[in-house]
């Protein structure tokens, strides 16, 4: 259930090889972020590959009416940018720290070094890249058409802790889901109705989590 144990929602470039990763580990520089720290803003310039070591990111794009849509979260293991990184052009989402998390970035020229005389890296930047547009595609169609309530209790679920607590405030949780505070507050407010959550200023709490781990044979 914690995010930093868990590797839940869409890992887009997971086809890269155990040997490739290494070696891009070995080649890059390891970074440190906050929970909620904004790595790459919508139209930043996207300089380096991120390879997440610890904790848990998410992914987002801003549609042409503003509404910010989920792509997926990334665990340790996952790699993230291979194509703006390639292809040198300004950043089409937003990365950012779920919870804190650390991330090792390889600089393009490195990359670029690695590509031209590493054939392991080489082909699994190939792999990679082929992973991430068929599975980013099939995500976001999905993302889209599902309904508010079951994206809101799969949020809930990924990103509670052990404790089954969420600590992030209704403004937050609307923006990244990318819907109004009146919708969400809505959809929360029927969950606590039904004794699913305890809602407090800045968290939700799992009922059902906290029962399941006090009975966990009924």
């Amino acid at each position: 259930m914690s995010p930093s144990k868990s590797n839940q929602g869409l890992d887009f470039e997971q086809d890269m090889p155990k040997a490739a990763l290494q070696t891009l580990r070995a080649s890059g520089v390891r970074r440190s972020y906050r929970a909620k720290q904004m790595v790459v803003n919508l139209g930043d310039e996207f300089p380096e590959l991120f390879i997440v070591e610890k904790g848990r990111f998410s992914i987002s794009v801003i549609d042409e009416l503003g509404n910010t849509w989920i792509y997926g979260y990334l665990g340790p293991g996952s790699t993230w940018g291979l194509k703006a990184v390639l292809t040198e052009g300004p950043a089409g989402f937003v990365f950012e720290a779920v919870e804190d998390g650390i991330v090792t970035c390889v600089e393009r020229k490195t990359l670029w070094y690695l590509i031209d005389h590493d054939p392991v890296v080489r082909r699994g930047v190939i792999l990679s890249l082929g992973w991430s547009i068929t599975k980013a595609t099939e995500f976001a169609h999905k993302e889209r058409t599902l309904p508010l309530k079951v994206r809101l209790r799969s949020f809930l679920i990924e990103n509670a802790d052990d404790d089954g607590v969420l600590k992030l405030t209704q403004a937050d949780m609307a923006r990244i889901l990318g819907v109004s505070r009146y919708a969400l507050g809505s959809q929360l407010q029927k969950l606590r109705h039904h004794h699913l959550i305890e809602i407090k200023y800045g968290q939700v709490r799992l009922l059902v989590l906290e029962r399941l781990k006090q009975h966990p044979n009924s």
